[in-house]
């Protein structure tokens, strides 16, 4: 998912001095003094992006076919929930990079607009071509799904006997498409906000690495709300989730198009709800 744009809001220490004005000489190409800002590539900006969307919601796509089986539905729907707090507890700072100066409240909701609704689309795009392309007999999509089954069933063979017979059973080809669908929407929505930072005149800072990072119990500390609003915040599409399972048994795997994208509606509104509530200046600070 994207990272919240208001690091810079968070942390007292992002208040830089102002450049000075440009003079009229040559310029100067002696080094730049330490106090001054540095720019980042924007490749680390799509890279955090990606690593919270691999941690909070890759993670759970990878392992959660292997507890189907061992959790009542009720449970297992509450993997949504768990990706929710792992989104949550990922964002907090320290990061890694920001976007300076800070967006308004408007603006950062712009930005986390941006970054996140290409999630809705891919998710969409996605089971469409797996319910259509995919599904016909003889189609590139098909061909490709059925080559990618039997590469899986060759590394299945090597593994120890019992192992191999549940690891036949995983669904290699979804897990591989919606992790492809989420890496694909993690770079279009975090180009896009960029661009809008661009266009509003902030540029993207490196963030002083700490000495020391803090632990689970210090980040919710320092940002209790956050982590309560989870609960709530993502309520509804763990609900959602319950039902979409459902569905997908009734219909034999097949997962209806517009409750993914309902689904994929309410958890990017639930982290963009989430990502806006931000630790005090003091906590951020300590």
């Amino acid at each position: 998912m994207a990272t919240p744009a208001t690091q810079g809001a968070m942390n007292p220490l992002s208040d830089r001095p102002a450049q000075p004005p440009a003079q009229a000489t040559m310029p100067d190409t002696s080094p730049q003094p330490s106090g001054s800002p540095s720019t980042a590539p924007l490749w680390r900006h799509v890279a955090r992006g990606a690593w919270i969307t691999l941690g909070a919601f890759s993670l759970p796509t990878v392992l959660s076919p292997c507890f189907r089986g061992l959790l009542s539905p009720r449970a297992f729907a509450l993997r949504t929930l768990l990706g929710g707090f792992i989104y949550i507890d990922m964002i907090q700072p320290p990061q890694q990079v920001r976007f300076a100066p800070a967006p308004a409240p408007g603006q950062e909701v712009v930005a986390l607009t941006l970054g996140m609704t290409p999630y809705i689309a891919a998710f969409y795009a996605q089971v469409r071509l797996a319910n259509g392309l995919c599904s016909r007999a003889g189609s590139p999509g098909a061909q490709m799904a059925a080559a990618s089954q039997r590469l899986w069933h060759r590394l299945c063979g090597l593994m120890p006997t019992r192992l191999a017979t549940a690891a036949r059973g995983y669904p290699i080809n979804f897990v591989l498409a919606r992790i492809t669908a989420q890496m694909l929407a993690v770079g279009a929505g975090s180009l896009m906000s960029a661009c809008f930072h661009h266009a509003r005149g902030a540029r993207l800072e490196p963030v002083p690495r700490p000495a020391s990072m803090p632990s689970l119990r210090q980040r919710i500390q320092a940002n209790p709300a956050a982590y309560l609003a989870c609960g709530p915040a993502f309520a509804s599409s763990v609900w959602l989730t319950l039902r979409l399972d459902r569905a997908a048994a009734r219909a034999g795997g097949t997962l209806p198009p517009g409750l993914v994208a309902l689904l994929a509606s309410h958890v990017v509104a639930a982290c963009i709800a989430t990502a806006l509530i931000h630790p005090g200046p003091l906590a951020a600070h300590n």
